[in-house]
């Protein structure tokens, strides 16, 4: 990132943290009218937010402009790339968030509340936009090492997906769509291992409702053990016996599709989820 792009985002960023204070206020004055879905909604928000903010200033500390050598240069260059693409799928999952919050109090007919919302929504994918080379297929190594079977694959539920799919993984209706019992995690193991590496877009039935909005890759954050862990707990919660997926799997998979940067689409993985 050049010193112009990295003040440019910066710029973007001072505009998006400006807005997200005015929307915390409207929020305060307005929690007693409320659903109790949305308040769960609100409060998952802002600790989505404080967690992408640490994500944004480790990514803007990295490109300070470190002037490296030999080696150091090119292990300095790997941590920037993997820092940026970490940031880039919070962007994408604060877009996701602030655009179901948005679509709830279009619903209620708040329309202020939707507008902000929105405009958060849209701020973050402007940003995304600003970090280079986040649309090219990336050679940062996928974190292969690990042993799914000495993870508590629950832990990592609850850390990197309960804030949108709730604790219990069913979900939030309207909003966020139900894992357990769910098709697209427990049908083809590729389905489930596909989303989560390179995230979902677009509209997608799940139990009898249809959800729109993005799931974002967690590839960055992830690593092949911790989503097959993750995955084989959610498969352990629906009714079925559903065989586990393993680590190797989460890995071929991400070979095979190494060049993707774009998420799928349900019409994509629908057939699969057949087989």
């Amino acid at each position: 990132m050049s010193e112009e792009q990295r003040k440019e985002l910066e710029t973007a960023y001072d505009s998006l943290q400006s807005n997200y204070k005015k929307l915390l206020t409207n929020y305060e004055g307005a929690m007693d009218t409320l659903p109790s879905d949305l308040q769960s909604l609100y409060n998952q928000m802002q600790k989505m937010h404080d967690d992408m903010d640490v994500s944004h200033r480790q990514m803007m500390a990295s490109n300070m402009g470190r002037h490296m050598q030999g080696d150091n240069m090119m292990a300095e260059g790997m941590g920037m790339h993997m820092q940026s693409h970490m940031t880039g799928e919070w962007y994408n999952q604060m877009m996701g968030m602030h655009e179901q919050m948005a679509r709830m109090h279009q619903r209620m007919d708040q329309q202020n509340m939707a507008r902000i919302n929105r405009r958060l929504s849209e701020e973050y994918g402007n940003m995304r936009k600003m970090i280079p080379d986040l649309d090219e297929p990336s050679e940062v190594p996928f974190n292969e090492e690990g042993d799914p079977a000495l993870l508590n694959g629950e832990n990592l539920y609850s850390q990197n997906c309960a804030s949108c799919h709730g604790s219990n993984g069913e979900g939030i209706s309207g909003a966020f769509p139900p894992l357990v019992n769910s098709k697209w995690v427990n049908s083809n193991k590729s389905v489930p291992i596909r989303i989560l590496l390179h995230g979902l877009q677009g509209e997608i039935d799940v139990q009898g409702q249809t959800y729109q909005g993005i799931m974002p890759s967690f590839k960055a954050r992830l690593s092949a053990a911790e989503m097959a862990s993750i995955l084989n707990y959610v498969r352990t919660q629906s009714q079925g016996n559903f065989p586990k997926i393993t680590q190797d799997e989460v890995i071929k998979t991400s070979q095979k599709y190494r060049k993707r940067t774009r998420p799928w689409t349900a019409s994509e993985l629908q057939q699969i989820t057949e087989e």
